[in-house]
């Protein structure tokens, strides 16, 4: 017998949590609009899941942070995927962390289909620093793209990419807007940054510095 509800009632750890206790064999069926997303169980462990493109433990934290959408849980459903290896524990306590994080971060980004826009104040004084992964994350930014097409293009989880986006629009370098709202008219054509520097992420300290003078340079150039 199918089991199922609102995600807006119960959050999905303490769903899979209620239903992996009882060693069940099955898969969680989560859709919110058109979004449709798979957790499949056996014998109450977790070990594949997939969201669009994305597959594993990240299509788990993916699907975690639902706020929306609905569940249905079929038993005797198998699979012979096997893309998780991660105890439920571990997961589960991973996945209710990034709910917790995405609890704040949703009050400036409430979806990651929105798309990022750049903010350029002609009075702007003095400069941003900028750590490697805020540089590439701003090199993707082209007023087109949605928070989840620049986190494919930038080989990072929508997660990791909403945390980065979540100070460059609390500094006010970057806005949002939906993707169907038509860009408002003070946005300047898209910054054209160099390819971030190879190799590992480098400290604040030694990022690259970008001043008001030279990003609204960088921005009227097409």
């Amino acid at each position: 017998m199918a089991f199922q509800g609102s995600l807006a009632e119960l959050h999905l750890p303490d769903i899979i949590q209620l239903i992996s206790v009882s060693g069940k064999t099955g898969v969680f069926h989560l859709t919110d609009g058109r979004l449709k997303g798979q957790i499949y169980l056996n014998e109450g462990k977790i070990v594949h899941a997939e969201l669009d493109d994305i597959a594993g433990e990240e299509a788990v934290y993916a699907l975690a942070i639902w706020s929306q959408g609905e569940f249905r849980f079929d038993p005797g459903v198998a699979t012979e995927q096997r893309t998780i290896s991660k105890s439920n524990t571990n997961l589960l306590m991973e996945a209710a962390r990034r709910l917790d994080e995405w609890r704040v971060l949703s009050k400036k980004i409430p979806s990651t289909d929105m798309i990022p826009e750049f903010v350029v104040q002609d009075a702007r004084e003095g400069q941003i620093n900028l750590n490697t992964s805020e540089w590439l994350i701003l090199s993707k930014i082209d007023g087109h793209r949605s928070i989840k097409t620049i986190a494919f293009a930038a080989g990072l989880s929508a997660f990791d990419v909403s945390k980065i986006l979540y100070g460059l629009i609390a500094t006010g370098l970057i806005r949002l807007r939906e993707a169907s709202a038509t860009p408002l008219p003070s946005t300047r054509p898209p910054v054209r940054l160099p390819a971030p520097p190879s190799g590992p992420a480098a400290p604040p300290s030694l990022a690259p510095a970008v001043n008001a003078d030279m990003l609204t340079r960088l921005n009227r150039v097409r």
